[in-house]
């Protein structure tokens, strides 16, 4: 047996064998099934070249965040986390191959949790998971039965014992055989079937891919209709983790708390069947804990790409607010499909949307501040309000006489600002869409000029100073455009709406990426 193996392992790790195996590791490294995560391939190539050397005892989370990933000799696992998620995507991912891509090869590799020793598995031999499944079948059916048998009067029991005896064992065996002889079968037809596992309540993914995806994490729900018209459904294509459900939890920045009433967190791995084309993820949030600041990181990855930290109540402002994060221009990888993996210890991943890019770049923010969706002249979709904290839903006191306001209908009033998810760095154009809602001649001549004066801040920079409707439009909607704004490193275009006279208002937000 070679050093650092299994029982599992063949026991010819030498001679033919090894060429072998080295041949299966060139193949994962060339073929492209790995994806185009650089970390992934560096310590797969690391940990096999090492027990390919007889040093399968060097490798340990140290050796592999230094010598593999090119970490300083002062690297410390406690605080750095870069080993354990690396070999935790890579486990994931060489499952995922030898169920698609890599079904009928001649070895397997595996890496067992646990440790960092990679497995060489013979295509012949059963998985650890299939020997225990086997195993439990065969003890089930020769274990004693629970009731006393029913002998025959007239044959030996000692005799009758050995006969249950043996027909435990051939009834064993033909279980096994039966099991053994769908996994064969199953392999067979493996390239053309795709089934994701969420503990015991998946089923398998039947008909195209879809283009879009609306995924509810966490405990089974039924299908959501959200206030924009927008159907969410169970995220059937996730495994691992664990399910947390917060029906009562009470959800600020959202018109849709549902969505957020329910998560998943620790260790888990989604994979989105998707139509060919480019895509960008939503991932949604809404804190539910109540422990100190920096005690609750989170961390995901996209296609086994680099790990992106996120901060559910920084990004939110707080405790109990929705919030998201984007990350665009995702294309699937090579079985189709988009990979996405989540580990935190505390906050909930609580859903996730996966929209098509059909222009390559970011799709635009548009937003109401109210409780519906609408599609405008120009056939754009403008959601429901999101993404706020502070202010309230206001409406005009003559709505019953005004018709046909359309995006004006409602605002958000008081002092308030919105953190819009966007690209780190990238570059996007701004419009604001404001109306007078209660001063003035069209809302029945009470106040005028100078009755409402508000400042508009983005990231910190003053955009409107001392901004008085009235004064710039008169009783007709005023637009204002700003070009070249610029998101946070943190991937946030934060809107602050300052009351100077009265309160700040604001009807619609649009955010639009530049070229």
């Amino acid at each position: 047996m070679a050093a650092g193996g299994t029982i599992f392992e063949s026991e010819h790790a030498l001679g033919d064998d090894l060429e072998l195996e080295r041949a299966e590791l060139d193949w994962l490294l060339t073929s492209g099934v790995l994806g185009r995560s650089a970390n992934i391939a560096r310590v797969l190539k690391y940990v096999c070249e090492e027990r390919f050397a007889g040093r399968a005892d060097q490798i340990k989370e140290y050796n592999i965040a230094v010598e593999a990933l090119g970490r300083r000799p002062s690297f410390d696992p406690q605080t750095d986390t870069i080993v354990r998620v690396t070999v935790h995507s890579l486990r994931k991912r060489l499952h995922d191959i030898y169920q698609i891509a890599g079904a009928l090869r001649p070895f397997r590799v595996v890496m067992h949790p646990g440790g960092y020793v990679p497995t060489f598995l013979p295509a012949s031999t059963p998985t650890t998971e299939t020997r225990q499944q086997l195993g439990d079948l065969i003890e089930d059916v020769e274990s004693p039965p629970t009731q006393p048998p029913i002998l025959i009067p007239s044959a030996d029991p000692e005799y009758q014992a050995r006969n249950h005896r043996k027909l435990g064992r051939w009834i064993g065996v033909a279980l096994a055989v039966v099991v053994c002889f769908m996994i064969w079968a199953s392999r067979l037809h493996l390239p053309k079937i795709q089934e994701f596992v969420h503990g015991a309540a998946a089923s398998p993914i039947s008909g195209p891919p879809p283009d879009q995806i609306r995924a509810l994490m966490g405990v089974v729900r039924k299908p959501y209709t959200d206030r924009s018209g927008l159907t969410w459904s169970f995220a059937r294509y996730c495994r691992g983790g664990t399910n947390i459900h917060l029906p009562n939890l009470r959800v600020g920045g959202t018109e849709d708390p549902y969505l957020y009433q329910s998560g998943v967190r620790g260790i888990t791995h989604c994979i989105f069947p998707v139509k060919q084309g480019t895509y960008e993820i939503h991932l949604h949030f809404a804190e539910a804990s109540d422990l100190e600041a920096a005690t609750r990181p989170a961390t995901f990855s996209i296609n086994a790409g680099s790990n992106i930290g996120f901060d559910v109540v920084n990004q939110a402002g707080g405790d109990g607010i929705a919030t998201s994060t984007i990350v665009a221009g995702v294309t699937p990888e090579n079985d189709g499909a988009i990979h996405l993996d989540y580990i935190s210890e505390v906050s909930l991943l609580n859903a996730v949307e996966i929209l098509p890019e059909p222009s390559g770049k970011q799709v635009p923010v548009r937003l109401l501040a109210g409780p519906a969706s609408m599609l405008d002249s120009n056939r754009q979709f403008w959601l429901s309000d999101r993404y706020f904290s502070g202010g309230r839903r206001g409406q005009t006191p003559q709505q019953a006489r005004l018709a046909n306001l359309g995006m004006y209908a409602f605002d958000r009033i008081g002092r308030f600002r919105y953190n819009i998810p966007a690209e780190p760095f990238a570059k996007y154009r701004l419009r604001l869409y404001f109306r007078e809602p209660w001063f003035g001649r069209e809302n029945g001549g009470i106040g005028g000029l100078g009755s409402r004066v508000f400042d508009v801040a983005c990231n910190g920079n003053m955009l409107l100073k001392d901004f008085d409707i009235l004064r710039e439009g008169g009783s007709a909607p005023v637009v204002k455009t700003f070009e070249g704004i610029q998101a946070s490193a943190d991937g946030t275009i934060e809107l602050s709406f300052l009351p100077v006279v009265n309160y700040a208002v604001v009807n619609a937000i649009e955010v639009v990426p530049e070229d």
